[in-house]
């Protein structure tokens, strides 16, 4: 999803259409700056003071007080970021980086029978 959305993004920078910016909302993702992708960059550990200040030199905005350590079952901890879209293989190349999601989509809420509320 995420290498999609670059090059949703990417595409429309180049041949702007009104129609691909609507597809792009639809899927929930930003369309304010077309250079910017929201992510989520997976860690095994949380950034230390060099590997941040490696990431802001690239462009990378990271968002640090959203840090979720990894926990239980889950071996990787995530951070929010946004990053230049010409940045991709520079993050792929870090070997601190395990993974990389994209932090833009549409999520629609779920709800069985047991959660839903009971109005009398």
């Amino acid at each position: 999803m995420l290498a999609t959305q670059i090059n949703l993004r990417q595409e429309q920078i180049a041949e702007p259409t009104p129609d691909r910016l609507e597809m792009m909302k639809g899927l929930g993702m930003r369309v304010d700056n077309l250079e910017i992708q929201r992510i989520f960059i997976y860690l095994t550990d949380e950034l230390n003071s060099s590997q941040i200040d490696e990431l802001r030199a690239a462009g990378i905005i990271l968002y640090l007080d959203s840090w979720v350590p990894p926990v239980g079952a889950h071996p990787t901890g995530f951070i929010t970021a946004d990053m230049p879209i010409d940045q991709l293989q520079t993050l792929v190349e870090k070997d601190c980086i395990v993974r990389l999601d994209t932090a833009e989509r549409v999520l629609q809420p779920k709800v069985n029978d047991e959660t839903q509320l009971v109005t009398r």
